[in-house]
């Protein structure tokens, strides 16, 4: 499977898949990234903006600076922008999963969960994914879980057990409540959007 993204730098990026077994609606898959290279350019330009939500971080920051009027209000403002808490496995296996979902199946995010953070370290309860895929005239809501392991094992143990990557898929397909809360998270965020009519 290769994809190469529409952006201002084209890039290739192979994976092959590793394991990956059906649970009736539910289906899980492990891809390993073919070549090093190409999944370090990936994850550099590709991924790490999503990661970092550049798009929104930029408007903010240039919105900020427009408030300063002051050498002093320049210069906390500027103390402000430099301080970064460093980036978790996890965010990056999030970040990255967004990324491949959009490029090789036309998953659409109408919103990066990295806005609704309220700390730097926060991790977000509910599903890690929620999106959309379109497949002619039908739009399915996608809800999905992430897992970042650097274990060797394929699967890796962190798909199984009380805690693992099944049983919280199997939550998220049989949890109404889930489902509610997640629409009532997604309608506002998509409300006079271009995402709206999905």
């Amino acid at each position: 499977m290769s994809c190469y993204i529409g952006t201002a730098v084209t890039v290739p990026l192979q994976l092959t898949q590793c394991f990956g077994q059906n649970y009736g609606q539910v289906k899980y898959e492990g891809q390993r990234v073919v070549n090093a290279h190409e999944c370090h350019t990936y994850l550099e330009t590709r991924v790490n903006p999503r990661l970092t939500d550049q798009e929104n971080v930029a408007q903010v920051e240039a919105d900020l600076r427009d408030l300063a009027t002051t050498d002093m209000e320049t210069e906390t403002i500027e103390r402000l922008l430099r301080s970064t808490s460093p980036v978790k496995p996890w965010e990056v296996g999030e970040a990255m999963a967004e990324c491949l979902l959009e490029d090789f199946y036309g998953v659409i995010w109408p919103w990066n969960m990295e806005r609704d953070k309220r700390t730097p370290r926060a991790s977000l309860p509910g599903a890690d994914l929620v999106g959309f895929w379109q497949e002619g005239d039908d739009v399915y809501l996608v809800l999905g879980e992430v897992k970042t392991s650097e274990d060797i094992h394929t699967p890796p143990n962190n798909m199984t057990g009380r805690s693992g990557m099944i049983k919280q898929l199997e939550g998220l397909v049989h949890n109404h409540k889930l489902h509610f809360c997640l629409m009532k998270w997604l309608s506002p965020r998509c409300k006079g959007t271009r995402f709206e009519p999905l």
